[in-house]
Parts: C-alpha cells; structure tokens; sequence
C-alpha cells in the first residue's frame, strides 16, 4: 500500500473514532437506533458505514471507481478490521456490501440467504431489518425526517404510496391517524415485508391495503376506471432506473416522471391533495415548470435541505418536492 493510502487511513481512523463519541451522544440524546456515522468524509476512504442494534453495515463505494488498483481489497480489509476496532466488533457483526449498479429485477434480488431478520425501532414504531441478504436493509434511513412529516400530514387522510418498498411510509402514515392506506410495488418479496411492518405496528384490517403490481400499468389502468379512488396524499419514491421484465415499460425518473406526476395530481389527487416525490437521482431535474403548476392550482416546494438528517452529510443523498394547493402557506 502507498504511503498516501496508509496516510487516509490513518486519517479515516481519527476520523471515525471523533465520529463514534458525536453519533453514539446525539442517538441517544434523539433515541435513534439506527443511523449513518461516516459517508466519504475522506475521499481516499470511499465508503459508507451505518449502525443497527445487531451490527454495522460497511457499503464499499470504491467499486465503482478504484476497481482496477490492485491494492483495493488490501485497503478495503484494513478498513474492515480500523472499523472493528474503533467499535469493538466481532467478525459477524460488521456486515460488507459492494456497491454495483443494477439494472431491472436484479435491485430485488437477494444477495444472500441467510435469513438475518430482526426487528428495530424508530420513534414508537417497529420495522423489519435484514442486514446480509439484500442491498438494502429494509429501512431508507436518510428518510427519517420524511416519514415524520408524513406522520404529521396524514391524519384522516387517504394515503397512496406508490414504489412503497417495505411500507414504511404506509406504517407511517397510518400511526398519523390515516383513514386509508395503499402500499403498491413490483416485488412480492417487499409487498409480504410491508404486510409484516404493518402487522407489527398494529395495522392489521382493510383499510391497509398491499398490491403487488407494475406501478405504471396500475396507474394507466385505474386512470381510465371512471370509479377509481382518489387519495388526499400521495407519496412515491421510484428508483432512477428500472427495466425488469415485470414491467411493462421501462422507466427512467428523468424522462418518465413529468408524466407520471401530472397523471397522478390530475386523475388520482384529491381536491387540497398533496403529492410528495422524492428520488435518489443526483442530477435530477424537475421538468414540470412552475407556471405550469400554478395553471393547476399547485405550487411545487423543494423540502431536499431540510429533509436531510442530521446524521447524513451527503446533501445529494436524495430530492424531495411537496407539491400542495397553491392557497396552502403551512408547510
């Protein structure tokens, strides 16, 4: 290893053991289980690293850039064993995934299979975990404040959550005091997960509805129904890129999501609904101007600076636009 590589890390360390006393005093002070504690603080060092009750999850980003330096698995074994240290960490309890970019049903494959599940809590609420088998936990964690304001807005509201994931949003919305919710996404592996977080929380009758199905498909079919449901919020966060044979077309949240918002606000949103879309697109740009908004009786809020937690760094880590009444000031 280079002597420039040995002096990032080096610098990774003191970095890491500063940031361990920081997180480990604000989670408690916030009660928070499960947060991030570095993000490529230092360039060198190109990975991320979060903490769970039953162990750490270390993302190593430098797949995707340093793949042909021929000492990257050497660096990457010394920060497996700097990261063991700071934390005091067993081989079992500091869990690797490498960063690569998927295309199409592979974001729903599994990893592995060795069926690590357990339950952890944010605020008062419970949700299934898995560490090992998925890219993924279960849990977006920079959508921490997200789902809180969610929470807040939801009270007897009808809810759609459309890419819903584990339906943690749907979890959400519902201890709010929903009336209604609907979890829609393309995997039945995460539909069966949202049933389980539901469960757990509580929310187990009708009014909680799971759909395994193409969103898009769902979408363009309910909009011809003349008898469909209109929801008085409507939360989506699709992924940027998505071509899996399930699909009856191929999406792309650039090209594809001006069409889908004003499909959404014209024919499934109620009078006074609000939209909230967000994605994890870094270069995303919204196409839908805001005159043409405001022709509609909406206004389009960015809420990205100030849905960012506190312990994410990474100010890019998503977008997010609330798209409200023109006439509503209290946001």
């Amino acid at each position: 290893m280079t002597e420039r590589g040995l002096g990032a890390l080096i610098m990774f360390e003191n970095r890491l053991r500063k940031l361990k006393k920081e997180r480990e005093k604000w989670a408690k002070k916030n009660s928070i289980e499960c947060y991030r504690i570095y993000s490529e603080d230092i360039p060198q060092v190109a990975c991320i690293l979060d903490r769970y009750p039953n162990g750490f999850v270390l993302y190593d980003k430098s797949s995707l850039r340093f793949k042909a330096e021929s000492d990257h698995d050497e660096r990457l074994s010394t920060i497996q064993a700097i990261i063991r240290d700071v934390f005091q960490l067993s081989e079992g309890e500091l869990f690797l995934k490498q960063r690569q970019k998927q295309k199409g049903k592979e974001q729903y494959e599994k990893f592995a299979l060795e069926g690590n599940f357990f339950w952890v809590k944010e605020t008062n609420l419970e949700f299934r975990i898995n560490l090992t088998d998925y890219l993924d936990t279960g849990l977006f964690l920079d959508h921490r404040v997200t789902r809180s304001w969610i929470r807040d807005r939801s009270k007897n509201k009808s809810v759609l959550n459309l890419f819903s994931y584990t339906g943690a949003f749907s979890v959400y919305a519902a201890s709010g005091g929903a009336k209604k919710t609907k979890s829609i996404d393309l995997s039945k592996t995460y539909c069966d997960w949202a049933k389980q977080n539901l469960e757990r929380n509580g929310f187990v009758n009708q009014n909680h509805e799971i759909i395994n199905a193409d969103i898009l498909k769902w979408v363009e079919d309910e909009s011809r129904n003349a008898n469909r449901e209109r929801y008085d919020l409507i939360f989506l966060d699709p992924p940027t890129f998505s071509n899996s044979k399930k699909m009856y077309e191929e999406w792309d949240v650039q090209t594809k999501h001006r069409n889908l918002l004003l499909l959404l606000l014209t024919k499934f949103l109620n009078d006074n609904g609000e939209i909230w879309f967000s994605t994890n697109f870094r270069k995303f740009k919204m196409e839908v101007e805001e005159e043409e908004w405001k022709e509609r009786g909406y206004k389009c809020i960015n809420k990205t600076k100030e849905s960012i937690p506190l312990d994410f760094r990474d100010d890019k880590i998503h977008q997010l636009f609330c798209i409200t009444p023109n006439h509503d000031v209290t946001i």
